[in-house]
């Protein structure tokens, strides 16, 4: 039970050391500052007379879409989120489409570390119906032919082209409260 102390007291002492260090040289470039990283600005599609909001920026459907900022080496081949407002621009329901020629490092990571939690479709079963897809989105027998995966919902789809290593993806969803203005 001696021994407690010292060891104790060592302790403390290497966090104030650690602490004395850390704060003399923030300031001077040896330690980085830690800085929040940027929040996107997505700009807020303005809606239509029925309240549809379409956004068609490529970067901007990307990040909504896998919640990460498209690499330089991504190439986003074609990209649709819809949004339905209500009157106080609160989001109703929602849907995105989008069509990438990914990197070697944005498929790794979409498939193997696998951050939506998407289970391989066997051909032949049935998926959730797409409404209303882009003119430019696979139809669904082009999409039978691909290798499909889904997320536990069901709804969070991805279609790899394995052939032209493409990925065709989509999702929808009920509503939430919109972007502050």
């Amino acid at each position: 039970m001696k021994l407690r102390f010292p060891v104790i007291a060592s302790v403390f002492a290497l966090l104030g050391v650690g602490a004395a260090v850390v704060w003399k040289f923030s300031g001077s470039g040896i330690v980085p500052t830690l800085a929040a990283p940027p929040s996107p600005s997505v700009a807020v599609p303005k809606p239509d007379a029925s309240g549809l909001a379409l956004e068609r920026d490529h970067a901007a459907v990307f990040q909504r879409a896998f919640w990460r900022r498209p690499a330089s080496s991504d190439k986003i081949l074609h990209a649709e989120r819809r949004d339905w407002l209500d009157d106080a621009s609160g989001v109703q329901k929602w849907q995105w489409f989008i069509a990438v020629q990914p990197s070697a490092a944005f498929r790794d990571w979409l498939l193997k570390d696998n951050p939506f939690e998407l289970v391989s479709v066997a051909p032949g079963t049935e998926l959730v119906p797409l409404s209303s897809p882009p003119a430019w989105f696979p139809t669904a027998g082009e999409l039978a032919g691909l290798s499909r995966y889904r997320n536990r919902e069901g709804r969070y789809l991805v279609f790899h082209d394995l052939a032209n290593d493409r990925f065709y993806a989509t999702d929808a969803g009920g509503g939430f409260a919109g972007a502050q203005k």
